[in-house]
């Protein structure tokens, strides 16, 4: 049968993946080897010995149905870049947390914690990233759970509790998915109750004091009709460093909980289903691993806070995990480490049979508070201290119509969210300072914004079968943004006067002086208040052509576009950046779907190029005497390289896996603007950030069957080469500057950039089962990071303007044991 035909359903509603979706590979050299053209004859001889069509059948893979174009599709035949992991692949590879992720797709990098709480996660893909989302600044890759967008990054890296599958969308999806998807969408799925009675209950242990326990069932309370899907967690760790000054642990994991229900309704009278769900997340730990690497020896660390680094700074170099930070403000929220997370949300979707056309409501609401404090030097200089707090209500709505007429399929629908929420963040820096006999070089600090955002948005998407083999695809959406923003920063929240050396003399802040807009500077009862707001709106569409060649072999070719939302920056900025203009992405994209060998063997392989215009970088310093982070429009990017994916089954038990990413990235010449240079220069010479040239990940698995169980046998490795964090060029406009000067900034530049970089690292992890069928019974024992190598997940830079650059902590090698029930 031709694989067009019949490969999609209208109602949308989805459904586990079945089979094994990411298959393991043995070896690095056998991955770098697989593509279509090489892995077929490497494979070809373990393969001959199956000769019996029968035998080759069973051992072909499943097919594998997802959800990336919002109705039900196989894989295979979908003409777009995705990675699929059901529900087996994820306990198999071990995918404990979101931010796991980047170990089995392509191309997908993760960010956690940093200077933002552990909960937060950013993805990019294809260079597409915004590297420090906040209240009014959004992700570059969109985050959905059953089809619900997560606007807030911050609380998002949550352990994944009861998923069905998860889907990895790479490329710009903004006509189905809405804006901020312009590198792609990452889709959760839960499991749904189907009316069987059914679940299980685990329990895990592991070094570092890892204990947790979890459960799930579903619970036919009228047959299929109407049925309860229940799941529950509660984790917890000790910490895999120490704090020196203090001797507390650094990284308990104090407690983690997550739970969820899911009532589904689908009378046999009425053609609809309802499915209702509520979640509640809530996390706790004792602060973020973060280790000083460098100091600028001219800078404010070394200059301010002289003999604190020696031998401490040599110390923690040696001491990967340990942490020499110990604020001493005064202020009890600043002087404790602390991560806390809590989030809970209500979504109902309702599907409709209309006869010819399906009708799919989908209405969430979810409320999220999560809070961090982090000594951001990590010196017992304590110079640089914060603790911030992120607040954030959410409602969304989306209507989809969807049908078919012939030979063409269709589907329209409209979407409205609105948020809002604060940001807080409490800050000392250079406080205390000894050369200074004691006094603060600059004043205590809070930046506070009230924000509210609304979004809304109409789009279509058809697509025709031109012949059996050829179809099209068109799509598009229009977007409608409305932001407002409302800072109520001030200086001095010590609650009385503070001295402050500045200028060649000490002057005298009062407590709360207005820090921002007109009243800046005075102090109660002047009001204080910056009120920004600005609108946005933007087009999105993609356009595809796909070709069954035959029934093994789906070639395609897209293109589409994308934007990431314009906004405001919390943070004190230089005068003309206190906003920044949407980013817009143009992408192409090809691709190759190719099973071969009774389908034992899959290949799908993508090429792509990518157009960043008005990319939103992060700059890290000190404006107006206090430390602020924000985001602006750094001029245009472009991007591109391709994604390999290869699974096998050479042989009875076993299943294979390798994937690949080339990336290369660059800055277009002339573009890159600088708020507070002397004006426009060339900075195509920089690095993309976070566009690593190489990602690659390979892994295998056996099962043995026995007379008494099943043993199965699981390692794979992910590897990702070298990547930046933000890079700088040297401001050499300024005519009056001396060939001493030219050359200390150059110097300057070079050295910020090393340490702006975090070498390449790879990992491997491992698990060993033995399962029994009767009662349903299996033990685990796995490992990650299973030979402990020392990597960073994040990085903080700010070399040549705060005078330091620090990194945080990848987890160490851990291991331990799951035993499972299921009935």
């Amino acid at each position: 049968m031709h694989k067009h035909q019949g490969r999609t359903r209208k109602d949308g509603q989805p459904e586990k993946i079945t089979g094994r979706m990411i298959m393991k590979i043995s070896s690095f050299r056998l991955a770098l080897a697989c593509s279509a053209s090489v892995l077929p004859i490497l494979a070809a001889p373990a393969m001959a010995q199956d000769t019996q069509e029968e035998q080759a059948s069973s051992q072909g893979f499943e097919t594998i149905v997802v959800t990336a174009r919002k109705v039900e599709e196989d894989l295979q035949s979908t003409p777009l870049a995705v990675t699929a992991l059901s529900a087996e692949g994820i306990e198999t590879q071990q995918i404990v947390m979101v931010q796991d992720i980047q170990r089995v797709a392509p191309g997908l990098l993760t960010r956690g914690a940093g200077t933002g709480p552990s909960a937060i996660v950013t993805f990019a893909i294809r260079g597409n990233a915004q590297n420090s989302p906040n209240s009014v600044s959004d992700s570059a890759v969109g985050i959905y759970v059953d089809g619900v967008y997560l606007g807030r990054p911050i609380s998002s890296n949550v352990g994944v509790l009861d998923v069905a599958n998860i889907q990895v969308l790479r490329g710009t999806q903004g006509t189905l998915f809405g804006r901020n998807t312009t590198g792609g969408a990452v889709q959760f799925t839960t499991t749904q109750p189907d009316g069987e009675f059914s679940g299980y209950v685990k329990g895990t242990v592991g070094n570092y004091k890892a204990r947790q326990i979890e459960a799930a069932a579903t619970i036919p309370l009228a047959g299929e009709e109407l049925s309860l899907r229940v799941a529950g967690r509660y984790a917890e760790r000790g910490g895999f460093g120490i704090n020196v000054p203090t001797g507390r642990p650094i990284g308990d994991l104090e407690s983690d909980v997550a739970t969820r229900a899911t009532l589904r309704w689908a009378p046999t009278s009425l053609p609809l289903t309802l499915t209702l769900s509520a979640d509640y997340v809530k996390s706790n730990d004792n602060g973020t691993l973060n280790a000083l690497i460098a100091v600028k020896p001219t800078g404010p660390l070394a200059t301010l806070f002289p003999g604190q680094f020696s031998p401490n700074f040599l110390q923690n170099r040696q001491n990967y995990y340990n942490n020499f930070g110990n604020p001493r403000t005064g202020n009890a929220n600043i002087d404790t480490p602390l991560n806390r997370n809590k989030a809970y949300g209500f979504a109902g979707t309702l599907d409709v049979e209309l006869g010819e056309i399906n009708l799919k409501s989908i209405t969430a609401y979810r409320k999220a508070d999560s809070a961090n404090t982090l000594d951001l030097d990590g010196t017992p200089a304590g110079a640089i201290a914060f603790n911030s707090a992120y607040l954030q209500d959410q409602f969304s709505q989306e209507l989809q119509l969807s049908g078919a007429i012939g030979n063409l399929d269709w589907i329209v629908g409209a979407y409205y969210f609105r948020e809002e929420g604060n940001e807080r963040s409490d800050s000392f820096a250079l406080y205390s300072v000894p050369a200074l006999g004691g006094l603060n070089l600059a004043p205590s600090g809070r930046n506070l914004t009230d924000f509210v955002s609304k979004s809304t948005a109409l789009f279509a998407q058809v697509n025709y079968d031109i012949t059996d083999k050829l179809r099209a695809t068109a799509g598009f959406r229009y977007t409608w943004d409305k932001r407002s923003a409302v800072g109520r920063g001030v200086n001095n929240i010590r609650g009385v006067p503070e001295p402050v050396f500045a200028g060649g003399r000490v002057i005298v802040i009062q407590p709360n002086t207005c820090r921002v807009g007109t009243t800046a500077g005075t102090t109660p009862p002047a009001a204080c208040a910056f009120p920004q707001e600005a609108s946005f709106s933007y087009p999105a569409w993609t356009f595809s052509l796909d070709y069954q060649a035959n029934d093994d072999i789906l070639l395609y070719a897209r293109t589409g576009g994308a934007s990431l939302s314009g906004g405001f920056n919390t943070r004190p900025t230089p005068v003309g950046a206190e906003a920044f203009s949407p980013e817009d992405v143009r992408d192409i994209e090809a691709g190759m779907k190719a099973e071969f060998l009774d389908n034992r063997l899959q290949t799908n392989l993508a090429v792509f190029h990518v157009w960043r215009n008005g990319a939103q970088n992060i700059v890290n310093g000190i404006v107006n005497g206090s430390i602020s982070q924000f985001a602006q429009n750094s001029g245009n990017i472009r991007a591109y390289g391709l994604e390999l994916e290869t699974k096998a089954r050479p042989w009875q038990g076993m299943e294979l896996m390798a994937s690949v990413s080339r990336l290369k990235a660059s800055y277009q010449n002339g573009s890159f603007i600088d708020i507070g240079t002397n004006g426009l220069f060339d900075r195509s010479d920089e690095v993309v950030a976070q566009t690593p040239k190489w990602t690659f990940t390979a892994g295998a698995t056996q099962e043995i069957e026995t007379g008494i169980g099943k043993f199965v046998a699981h390692l794979d490795y992910a590897y990702i080469s070298a990547r930046n964090f933000g890079q700088e060029t040297a401001d050499l406009t300024n005519p009056a500057l001396t060939a001493a000067q030219r050359t200390t900034r150059l110097a300057d530049a070079a050295i910020a950039n090393a340490f702006g970089t975090l070498p390449g690292y790879g990992i491997f992890n491992g698990r060993l089962t033995f399962e029994i069928e009767d009662p349903n019974i299996e033990i685990a024992l796995w490992g990650r990071n299973i030979f402990g190598t020392r990597y960073a997940q994040n990085l903080f830079n700010s070399y040549n303007q705060l005078g330091f650059t620090a990194t945080n902590a990848g987890e160490p090698g851990t291991y331990g044991m799951t035993a499972t029930f299921r009935w």
